[in-house]
């Protein structure tokens, strides 16, 4: 081999060396960069597992305060419904006393007529 040819041969040698120690600088930046974001998506990820852990331990805390309230507006419909129940039967027993007092008053049972 020339020295000519040698000596390209050389620079070209020196040539792709230096390229390629750009290269691996370039990619150590870029997996720094990569390293801080991938960070920040762990933190995120932690952040948001911790949140949908909460979040699920407070919805089955509603879901079993919704539960207790659903029994108790059930049991206080059974009580409106015996009340509604209770408050017709008094009118009926109303309605009756009253209409025995108006024919009481009014002498259509008879004795008040007997009387006068």
């Amino acid at each position: 081999m020339d020295d000519e040819k040698l000596e390209k041969t050389i620079e070209f040698i020196l040539s792709n060396q230096a390229q390629f120690t750009v290269d691996i600088q370039l990619l150590q930046e870029s997996n720094k960069d990569a390293e801080k974001r991938l960070s920040v998506l762990e933190r995120a990820t932690v952040n948001l597992y911790n949140s949908l852990t909460e979040t699920n331990k407070n919805t089955s805390a509603v879901a079993d305060k919704v539960d207790l309230v659903a029994d108790k507006v059930d049991k206080l419909a059974d009580k409106v419904d015996k009340l509604a129940d209770s408050q017709k039967e008094t009118d009926e027993r109303l309605n009756a006393l009253i209409l025995m007092a108006e024919k009481f008053f009014s002498g259509e049972n008879g004795d008040s007529e007997n009387k006068n």
